[in-house]
């Protein structure tokens, strides 16, 4: 049975600003490790129609395995994304990105819609880990950006 994430983390920077940075792919790398290790991912801001064909190391200790993200709209100007993304046993995650003003700064929300079968809810702890920690490091990376 699938199951959906959501996530509402806020951030002291123009909502312009964090929208680039929450979908540059130099930046996923970076908020991802060392939970996630990426093979031949690309460098720059994705865009609507891509397509991104990676191999995905579980803490760089498991052999790399293939994973395909879709970029299915990239609109900077509403500052939505949403992918389409399958592989290392994931049948589907959809993921909805929205970043809006806020009195602070912005405001980014993560919707995330996990099907892996039988082990939905091991993926969907691990989406949870992943997802948390990712704040942690795009504070850090606004701070010294």
């Amino acid at each position: 049975m699938p199951r959906t994430l959501t996530f509402e983390h806020r951030y002291p920077v123009d909502p312009d600003r964090l929208f680039a940075l929450v979908t540059d792919l130099d930046t996923l790398e970076a908020v991802t490790k060392p939970w996630v290790q990426f093979d031949h991912l690309p460098s720059g801001p994705v865009h609507t129609g891509q397509v991104i064909d990676v191999a995905i190391s579980v803490f760089g200790v498991f052999p790399p395995m293939p994973y395909r993200m879709r970029v299915v709209v990239c609109d900077p100007e509403t500052r939505r994304m949403t992918s389409d993304e399958d592989g290392i046993g994931v049948h589907r995650l959809l993921h909805h990105l929205e970043v809006h003003p806020d009195p602070q700064g912005a405001r980014l929300m993560d919707r995330i819609e996990i099907d892996a079968g039988w082990s939905t809810p091991l993926v969907a702890l691990w989406a949870w880990c992943i997802y948390r920690w990712r704040h942690h490091v795009r504070l850090r990376l606004l701070r010294n950006g």
